[in-house]
């Protein structure tokens, strides 16, 4: 479920127990494991990462997790390792209203290398592929990708457009991007700050594919993004499904109910274009059911 990777507490003798720990929590030794990140906590009991890896070893072992998960919360509040969802999976806390902006850039920075071969390799992502089939032939004035990854989508719409944006709170993902010199520019950022420092009603196209994952409550999202885009411009964007309203899941993401995508848009005055059911991607083998929304905003707003 998590895989437990190299960090350092400072102190030579804590961090060779942690790597032990790794180690064996890699050879499915999990009773090893915790014994030995216990230790490590003995050692250096201000590191965070030994915490955290208490908490997933002695789940594995079918043993009480949420107090070594609670400790890493408290010792890193800033939550790069997303200890608070995985509380809220254990049903010990309210699911945050987005998963941690730490945790999502550590999460990608890591993953930036091999981002495209895995996506297309092994999950068979499709969520750009399924945005420019829904928008259409369509040429756009200005786009802005939010949550742009390495460029995936870029590179499908440069032809479409004037100028392209992409923003995305890894460094790691931008940098790919930029490699690929498709975007006209590339911003570090978390989206909902990045959005309200665009001027009002100059974008033409905004596309969200699967970035909405990690965001439970996209309230404020779609506010802004109904506020920067122009007068009959488009928001194209894919979602994870669920139920109803959001939740979040065991694979740590969030899912969003069709009816509430419908009511959030109603909300921030865009009217529903075009809707749905698809699938952007692969887990284990199976579809990971989806929705494909197209958002419009009226032509008389201003």
């Amino acid at each position: 479920m998590t895989k437990i990777s190299f960090c350092t507490s400072g102190n030579f003798i804590a961090d060779n127990r942690y790597a032990w720990g790794a180690a064996a929590a890699a050879a499915g030794d999990h009773g090893e494991a915790a014994d030995l990140f216990a230790q490590t906590l003995e050692i250096a009991p201000d590191f965070a990462a030994a915490a955290f890896a208490l908490a997933v070893a002695r789940e594995k072992l079918g043993l009480e997790a949420g107090g070594a998960f609670d400790l890493a919360l408290a010792l890193d509040p800033a939550d790069q390792l997303g200890a608070a969802l995985h509380l809220a999976r254990l049903g010990l806390r309210p699911a945050p209203q987005a998963a941690p902006q730490a945790y999502v850039a550590g999460l990608f920075d890591a993953y930036a290398g091999r981002f495209d071969a895995h996506l297309s390799q092994t999950l068979a992502y499709r969520a750009p592929q399924v945005l420019a089939e829904l928008v259409g032939e369509a040429r756009f004035a200005s786009i802005l990708d939010l949550g742009c990854g390495t460029g995936l989508a870029g590179e499908l719409f440069r032809d479409r457009c004037d100028h392209l944006s992409g923003v995305d709170l890894s460094p790691g993902m931008i940098a790919m991007a930029r490699q690929k010199q498709v975007y006209d520019r590339l911003v570090v950022a978390d989206l909902l700050a990045f959005l309200g420092d665009e001027p009002a009603a100059s974008a033409s196209l905004i596309l969200a594919a699967d970035v909405f994952v990690y965001i439970g409550d996209l309230g404020a999202i779609f506010a802004e993004c109904a506020r920067v885009l122009q007068p009959g411009g488009l928001m194209a964007l894919t979602l994870q499904k669920g139920e109803a309203g959001f939740s979040l899941g065991a694979d740590l993401r969030y899912a969003h109910g069709a009816q509430h995508i419908a009511e959030l848009a109603n909300r921030a005055v865009l009217r529903v274009e075009k809707s749905a059911d698809v699938s952007t991607r692969r887990d284990r083998g199976h579809d990971v059911p989806g929705l494909a929304f197209v958002l419009a905003k009226s032509h008389l707003q201003g």
